[in-house]
């Protein structure tokens, strides 16, 4: 039976919070503060929340003062199976799935010595471990992802936990990043430990070339390329601005402390810097900005919350490249032709007061393979 207490008196729990971020609330708070909260707040005898933890932050913003609870009493070997069960319908990061195993396993009593399923990628696969060759698919089940699933993501996360961040934000796939690490990192990534230093990518010239062809631009407005490198993009510029219209600069000038504004924004940004580019070009491009991305920018909970859910500059139009290229430091061809590679790049196009859909179109680019 839910009874009523003061919200004051509530906490999170400490295990839902190592396991779980309390990620955007925005659209919950406006949901609870139209129709109020549907559910009540599952708490332990300690008032700790057990299940509700993120309605408990809407309706701490939202400043209730008092809430509906049910109150029940948790041993403490049921905490985390219970948290982890209230849970299961939770869209989940792969970092928090992890989390989910670790917390599992230690409140099962697996924890101690090294596991041979963790470390090993054959056993990460085959689902089997010499210690305990029942625990990772037991646990599995219980946190809603298949054995041989969870098992190459605590490979991924046992050799290199960096590479788990990038899975999530979209740069790898779960399957690219474990062949990866079986092929002793063999393949060169936008992101991760084989990056240029400074995210120095040579853009082709017929990338930009593609761009101008697709893409409706007044080249009597001005633009600006604030990562212009070795000017592959500005070079295409030349072609179609008068000089006095363009402005191009690279380390030599901080595009953040940038104040002036431009028509147009042109640029292949460092990747691991792309969300602060898109924020600054927002403030700087008065019609639109145009930045190339690999495809799969497109995904990642962080993008969505901070970039693409934005409704009064919002991303108008996606350009894909059917054929993969690899992006790298080595000189521009004068040709513009590039070698196959393993990423799909597009450009993303951001217009001033988009508010509807994004559009996808597709630009062969098999002729520039060589």
């Amino acid at each position: 039976m839910a009874n009523k207490v003061p919200v004051s008196l509530l906490s999170h729990h400490p295990i839902n919070r190592s396991i779980y971020t309390l990620s955007s609330i925005d659209d919950l708070m406006r949901s609870i503060d139209e129709m109020g909260l549907l559910q009540p707040l599952v708490i332990d005898q300690n008032n700790y929340v057990i299940s509700g933890n993120r309605r408990l932050k809407a309706i701490q913003k939202l400043g209730w003062k008092s809430v509906s609870i049910e109150q029940r009493i948790v041993a403490d070997d049921e905490v985390v199976p219970l948290i982890i069960s209230y849970n299961h319908q939770r869209v989940k990061t792969n970092k928090e799935l992890i989390q989910e195993y670790q917390a599992m396993e230690e409140a099962i009593g697996t924890s101690q010595g090294q596991r041979n399923d963790l470390l090993n990628p054959t056993c990460a696969t085959s689902g089997t471990s010499s210690r305990n060759p029942r625990t990772r698919d037991v646990i599995a089940e219980k946190i809603g992802m298949s054995s041989s699933q969870l098992g190459r993501l605590l490979f991924i996360h046992s050799n290199n936990p960096k590479y788990i961040e990038l899975i999530d934000d979209g740069e790898l796939t779960i399957n690219k990043a474990y062949q990866h690490l079986q092929d002793g990192h063999k393949y060169t990534f936008a992101h991760g430990e084989n990056r240029n230093p400074n995210d120095f990518y040579n853009t082709p010239y017929r990338m930009t070339e593609h761009l101008l062809r697709v893409e409706n631009f007044d080249k009597s407005l001005s633009v600006c390329e604030p990562a212009t490198g070795n000017d592959g993009i500005t070079n295409i510029l030349r072609n179609n601005w008068k000089p006095e219209l363009i402005t191009s600069y690279d380390v030599e000038r901080d595009f953040f402390q940038d104040t002036n504004s431009y028509d147009y924004i042109i640029t292949n940004p460092p990747f691991s810097q792309a969300i602060e580019f898109i924020n600054q070009a927002k403030l700087l491009a008065t019609n639109k900005f145009c930045l190339l991305l690999p495809l799969n920018y497109l995904h990642g909970k962080k993008r969505y919350e901070e970039v693409y859910k934005d409704t009064l500059y919002g991303l108008a139009r996606v350009h894909v490249f059917t054929r993969s290229i690899l992006m790298s430091d080595d000189p521009i061809r004068d040709d513009g032709k590039v070698p196959a590679g393993m990423l799909v790049f597009a450009w993303y196009v951001f217009e001033n007061g988009y508010r509807e859909a994004p559009q996808i179109t597709w630009i062969d680019n098999g002729a520039d393979l060589y």
